[in-house]
């Protein structure tokens, strides 16, 4: 055993050590977050050198947190699905995680580890830099402000746009950094101050419902968050389901070790990650497939499609960027492909399934293909396309139907000639949205709306058309075949699934998603299209200085349409999380000392802060099986007696009457919102029936409260 493995192995063990008494004794949140970070940079760095040794250590430390995350997360939920997560079972996993990567760098050059001493910066170099980048310094402190002001206005109370928060200076601020940027980064050769910039740039545009929604954004992140808190409590959560374990398991072990909020880790899994590795991994693809001459910008640019997907954190959005990942390994292994890198693919593809299968199956069918499209010759290739086709068409569609027999029947097939119109109803405008009810400048924005992404997909199509007739990728024709094949998945899920117990606007949520991964799949198309554009331009200042000033006005229109809107011509009405909610929600649990013997009928919004304030902790015995004892909008039968009380043209005791019945419960409660339209009129219709009524946080929510006699 050499001297330098002697010391790897007892850096190793010292490491692990201080992880272990994070897990066991130490609570300092500041301790268990060192020990955590030091763990995951010194074994990461040391698995990436194992899968790409030839890369720089910039690249090793990137990929091999990746790859270290997905190995200790698959483990950990496979181990949960057969018993639970605890702190024996962490320290299992992150001792086996410490031993195995030893053994699989046993035979490394161990000087390749001393990663720091290739980042040394003396004193004397900070002022020779500063001169050099002084238009990057001032981009950083713009970005850093735009951060800072985002932050500011954190918000608590009824918000359905955060846009209605900022004045037109933010909007004007951004648009001048972002023209600033796409300037400098046509003209700077400094890869890290470049990569840094467009990482900032890009959690500016994907962080805002992050940082301002104090609460939390949407419905669907706080059933996670519920799910993941009642997992910490009590180490598993029944009936146990084969998806979303791979969120679950990411987020509680890494409260058990650094003792951060769930809540915070939750919600800033997507957002964060989404700022690095959506500029990172398409980068190192591109790089790697010799598109390394201004793609910088193009990088930058990747925000021009609004990925509104990426502003908050759910299973199928964590999925989603997983795949990202997945898919610009696939473009790197086209080039530098061997059996070590195959190991990190089929790491991060099992991770992915853990996350979402629905995302996750297609997506390791596609990774699998993409390693046998390389061994194929062209005779072989007249087979292999339609196979491949024909296998990830019906991936999902079987996936869903053989979970439909486990679960007795959640699904029922349409007749698919009558239900095509459903297809091409997704690529309609909203409903919410009336253009002609705004003034001509409004107009002018909603229609570029319109156009926003037909706009992108046309340049997604030039950008293959450039990567296979410029630049010769084949790879290119894999890529067209996956889009014809998850196309042809979706359109089918769409016109020919009914699923039960799920509401209408949600039906044909899982064949959005698939094009949602088409689309994901086609990022690096997206970034050589638009690549072309400033290699026409790179001697050109004159024309750099007009386009960045273009493309800078066209990202903040992207940037303004990532998030909901509300104004003259969108009337959206989706709510999220406030004070008020949490008021009424602890309110009505005083009121019965916390015995939860009764049952609420209200908005999602609402029903939010019970999952927050109470967990899972509340289900009721019905006829129709276990129900939460607040209405929550996925189908089930109390939502469907909200939505009597709610939509009706005046309020009636006769169905909060027939829901306590249904629920078998002595009271019940109407909780009304002062946002919820027509208000005034269901508050006052409310009265007049109730046993009981309050007003509470100043008219933003009334109780109502009802006596089965």
């Amino acid at each position: 055993m050499t001297k330098l493995l002697k010391k790897y192995i007892m850096f190793a063990t010292i490491i692990t050590t201080l992880l272990l008494l994070a897990v066991w004794y130490v609570q300092n949140p500041i301790f268990g977050t060192f020990a955590y970070i030091l763990y995951i940079v010194f074994f990461g760095y040391s698995l990436g050198t194992f899968f790409i040794k030839q890369e720089k250590s910039f690249w090793k430390l990137f990929f091999g947190v990746i790859g270290l995350i997905a190995f200790i997360t698959s483990l950990l939920s496979f181990i949960y699905w057969f018993y639970q997560i605890d702190k024996i079972t962490i320290t299992f996993v992150y001792l086996i995680t410490s031993i195995k990567i030893i053994y699989l760098c046993r035979k490394i050059n161990f000087a390749d580890l001393a990663i720091l001493q290739k980042y040394q910066i003396t004193l004397k170099k900070i002022p020779e830099y500063l001169k050099q980048n002084i238009l990057a310094i001032i981009i950083l402190l713009g970005q850093i402000i735009i951060l800072t002001v985002i932050f500011r206005h954190r918000y608590d109370e009824t918000i359905i746009s955060p846009w209605t928060l900022f004045s037109n200076k933010i909007f004007i601020f951004f648009f001048l950094v972002s023209a600033l940027l796409l300037f400098f980064l046509q003209r700077s050769k400094y890869q890290k101050t470049n990569l840094l910039l467009i990482v900032l740039h890009t959690a500016i545009i994907l962080n805002v419902a992050f940082l301002v929604f104090k609460n939390g954004y949407g419905f669907d992140p706080h059933i996670h968050e519920a799910t993941e808190k009642w997992i910490r409590k009590n180490y598993f959560i029944t009936p146990k389901q084969p998806y979303y374990i791979g969120q679950y398991m990411w987020v509680v072990s890494t409260n058990f070790i650094t003792k951060l909020s769930i809540t915070w880790l939750d919600r800033s899994i997507v957002p964060l990650l989404a700022s690095i590795t959506i500029p990172l991994s398409l980068y190192f693809a591109l790089l790697k497939n010799n598109f390394r001459k201004k793609i910088f910008p193009a990088l930058l640019l990747v925000s021009l499609i609004p990925l509104n997907f990426f502003i908050f954190t759910t299973p199928n959005n964590l999925a989603l960027l997983i795949s990202l990942i997945i898919s610009s390994w696939i473009w790197y292994e086209n080039q530098y492909g061997n059996p070590h890198t195959n190991i990190f693919g089929i790491l991060i593809n099992i991770l992915n399934i853990a996350i979402h299968p629905i995302i996750g199956l297609p997506m390791f069918v596609i990774y699998l293909a993409s390693i046998g499209y390389k061994k194929i010759n062209t005779t072989t290739k007249k087979i292999f396309y339609p196979l491949y086709i024909i296998i990830l068409t019906f991936t999902v569609p079987l996936a869903l139907y053989l979970n439909s027999i486990f679960h007795k029947g959640s699904l029922l097939l349409k007749n698919t000639f009558l239900n095509i119109q459903d297809f091409f109803n997704i690529f309609t405008r909203p409903h919410y949205i009336f253009i002609e009810r705004g003034p001509k400048l409004l107009k002018l924005l909603y229609y570029y709306r319109d156009i926003l992404k037909p706009l992108m997909i046309i340049i997604i199509i030039l950008g293959v058309f450039i990567a296979l007739k410029k630049y010769k990728k084949n790879i290119t024709y894999f890529f067209i075949a996956t889009f014809l094949a998850l196309f042809t998945s979706a359109f089918f899920i769409i016109t020919s699934i009914e699923f039960k117990d799920v509401i209408s606007y949600d039906q044909k949520l899982y064949g959005i998603r698939l094009l949602d991964l088409s689309l994901i799949l086609f990022l690096p198309f997206f970034v050589i299209a638009l690549r072309e554009i400033f290699i026409i331009l790179k001697h050109k200042i004159n024309w750099q200085i007009i386009v960045s000033i273009f493309l800078g006005l066209l990202l903040l229109l992207s940037w303004f349409f990532t998030y909901p809107t509300r104004d003259n011509i969108s009337i959206y009405t989706g709510q999220n999380l406030r004070k008020a909610d949490l008021i009424a929600v602890k309110f009505i649990a005083d009121r019965n000392n916390n015995q939860k013997d009764y049952i609420v009928l209200t908005n999602q919004a609402v029903a939010t802060a019970a999952l927050v304030e109470f967990g899972f902790d509340g289900y009721l015995s019905t006829s129709q099986g276990l129900q939460y004892f607040y209405s929550i909008p996925t189908g089930g039968p109390l939502y469907q007696y909200f939505r009597q009380m709610a939509y009706v043209v005046k309020v009636q005791r006769q169905a909060m009457e027939d829901a306590m019945k249904f629920a078998g419960v002595k009271k019940a409660y109407f909780i009304h919102t002062d946002y919820w339209s027509p208000a005034g009129q269901i508050r006052d219709d409310a009265k007049i029936d109730a046993d009981n009524w309050w007003e509470l946080d100043d008219g933003r929510v009334w109780v109502y409260e009802y006596i089965l006699k």
